[in-house]
């Protein structure tokens, strides 16, 4: 089991995300991404590092999918939610996405890119609402996410990372930051990068500490 997965079992209890008005403990989400991974699976034993491209705005929901991403022993990658068509076919080419997920707000829009490729299409609503089902072992030595640089120089390149990868940067964050269970952050970072993935959220969450979503970002 991972070890991001394993430290949320020891607090269960504990408030884990803040997002559209609501609070949601640790249990809750574990509970979801377990049905999201099930979902995914559809009688797999493993995705096997299939690529599963997503697009949810920062939420709970988005949470459960990245977990229930590799929990069920697939490669996360996430898509930019302002990022215009074009954009986002370069990155389900590059990677040969295998699974498309998005959430019913941006289904009709994303639905379409999956007709001449052989991408298996799934709403995130339907996904959070999965029976869930036995999951695979994921060792930390496999791939685990594929992010993609700005293209400052030629187009973006994808970049690959192992699982051992996010825990090491994690816990040198967590050391050098000093992050408590009791800590509360506000993350209004993008959800495709680095940055807000793995520095805010999944510190925080390795912590047993909180992560607060904004609907839309406000700077009061």
């Amino acid at each position: 089991m991972l070890k991001l997965i394993r430290n949320a079992n020891q607090f269960p209890d504990r408030r884990a995300i803040v997002s559209n008005g609501r609070s949601y403990s640790y249990q809750d989400l574990l509970m979801t991404s377990r049905k999201v991974a099930s979902g995914l699976l559809a009688g797999k034993a493993d995705l096997e590092e299939s690529r599963v491209a997503f697009m949810v705005d920062p939420s709970f929901e988005y949470v459960a999918l990245q977990w229930g991403i590799w929990r069920s022993g697939g490669i996360a990658v996430p898509l930019c939610v302002l990022h215009p068509l074009p954009s986002l076919q370069y990155v389900l080419d590059n990677t040969k996405a295998e699974i498309l997920v998005a959430s019913e707000r941006y289904a009709t829009f994303l639905e379409p890119l999956t007709k001449d490729r052989d991408i298996r299409f799934l709403k995130a609503e339907d996904l959070l609402l999965a029976d869930p089902s036995l999951l695979p072992v994921v060792t930390p030595n496999r791939r685990a996410m594929i992010l993609f640089t700005s293209g400052t120089t030629n187009l973006p390149k994808g970049v690959v990372t192992t699982h051992r990868n996010i825990e090491f940067q994690i816990q040198t964050l967590v050391e050098a930051w000093e992050w408590r269970a009791e800590d509360h952050i506000l993350n209004i970072l993008p959800l495709h990068h680095v940055h807000g993935i793995v520095n805010v959220l999944s510190c925080a969450l390795w912590s047993g500490a909180c992560c607060e979503f904004l609907p839309k970002f406000d700077a009061e």
